[in-house]
């Protein structure tokens, strides 16, 4: 116990010390002038959220104001909690305008000059999948650090928000009023705004997707984690009875998120056995996964949504196209409570195989409610990326003012 209690009494002074540096590198670089053209690195590392910084940087790219850059790391592996070799090919061929750095090649670290560049983004929130030179803490000492949630909130969690991470943070962009209320009260700056919401990428695509319904092709998208602090799977539940259901003339395509399968494995909710058992199940049912990295690609195909808690439910609803819920016990943001009315509810396999019949038939008694609450409530989002370039190119005409007054 006297062991325990000493190691936490260290971990809230590390944290301390931790919180007074960022806000002494807030504060020097609220002073320190930007360059001419704004130069912005994106380091990215995982192709399946790249959707959220996708149309930043490719505004930026067609911006004389900006030099936009990919930074590439390579993927991690929550396993065995050790990085890949070398970086995959896909952002690479992201890359628009040639200015790409990889930042590990055969297995060696690149040195990366981050005081070159005035802003930086990250993907995630999530210091543990980065290597110790890309934390945000480093990144923080050396530059500005930019951050748009990687997928939009639907819980109201404090855990969602680590302080390691979100007290580095110089500008970040969130997609609902509580929360970035919340963020700027909790990291407030003397002198500008850290915090805005000024809509979200991932609600701009959204409106974007295509919005002809056939009726026909099913997409399930199982959450990640059984805790119920961070909302619960119900793949255990519905794994065998959607694998022997009926979808007559319709489809059937698995997306489980991109953690699943390891975190699974990892907790023993299954094997490697396991695992491999059901995938041979789904192939004999005529069963897919999803291949593509992007599910902006898979929602274009897509007529049906199931899923369970998750960022995708309100991407995906949109379109306007009918979402099948696994409802998950919570308190929610004032965004998906918006769309809650418009989504089909499943609280056992009885209610989401009679939903699903109904909705493959044709029948969609909510499509009316859905498409009121989308141009109540939604269109507003439609030139997000637009304005998160904006407010980074406000904030850098203010320091160059403060660079020539010093």
């Amino acid at each position: 116990m006297a062991d325990s209690a000493f190691k936490e009494a260290l971990r809230k002074a590390k944290h301390r010390l931790d919180a007074q540096g960022a806000k002494r590198f807030i504060r020097e670089f609220e002073s320190k002038p930007v360059g001419d053209p704004v130069k912005v690195g994106f380091i990215v590392q995982m192709p399946e959220v790249w959707h959220v910084l996708e149309p930043v940087y490719k505004i930026m790219c067609g911006d004389k104001r900006f030099e936009p850059w990919l930074i590439i790391i390579p993927s991690y592996d929550i396993k065995s909690r050790t990085f890949a070799d070398n970086v995959s090919d896909y952002f690479v061929n992201e890359c628009v305008n040639g200015n790409v750095i990889t930042a590990i090649k055969d297995g060696a670290w690149c040195d990366i000059d981050l005081q070159g560049f005035d802003y930086v983004f990250l993907q995630r929130p999530y210091n543990e999948y980065y290597p110790a030179h890309l934390k945000s803490g480093e990144i923080a000492r050396q530059t500005r650090l930019c951050y748009i949630t990687y997928a939009t909130h639907e819980i109201i969690h404090d855990d969602e928000y680590p302080n390691d991470f979100f007290e580095n943070v110089y500008l970040g962009f969130m997609e609902d009023d509580a929360l970035t209320d919340m963020l700027n009260k909790r990291y407030s700056s003397g002198t500008h705004r850290r915090y805005f919401n000024v809509g979200h990428p991932a609600y701009e695509n959204g409106l974007k997707l295509d919005k002809e319904c056939g009726y026909s092709s099913v997409l399930w998208a199982p959450r990640w984690s059984t805790d119920p602090a961070v909302g619960v799977s119900h793949f255990s539940d519905y794994c065998k009875p959607l694998t022997g259901f009926d979808m007559g003339s319709g489809s059937l395509t698995v997306r489980p998120h991109p953690m699943m399968w390891d975190n699974f494995i990892k907790k023993g909710v299954m094997t490697e056995e396991e695992k491999a058992e059901i995938l041979s199940d789904w192939d004999n049912a005529g069963i897919k996964t999803d291949p593509n990295k992007s599910i902006l690609d898979t929602f274009n195909t897509t007529d049906i949504l199931i899923s369970d808690i998750s960022s995708v439910v309100p991407m995906f609803f949109l379109s306007g196209k009918p979402v099948i819920y696994c409802p998950f016990d919570c308190d929610y943001t004032d965004v998906f409570r918006k769309i809650l009315p418009g989504l089909y509810k499943a609280y056992d396999w009885d209610e989401l195989s009679k939903t699903l019949k109904m909705l493959l038939s044709g029948e969609d008694p909510l499509r009316e409610e859905r498409l009121r609450i989308l141009n109540e409530s939604f269109l507003k989002y439609n030139h997000s990326s637009e304005a998160i370039v904006e407010e980074i190119y406000k904030n850098s005409t203010e320091h160059k003012k403060r660079g020539l007054d010093t």
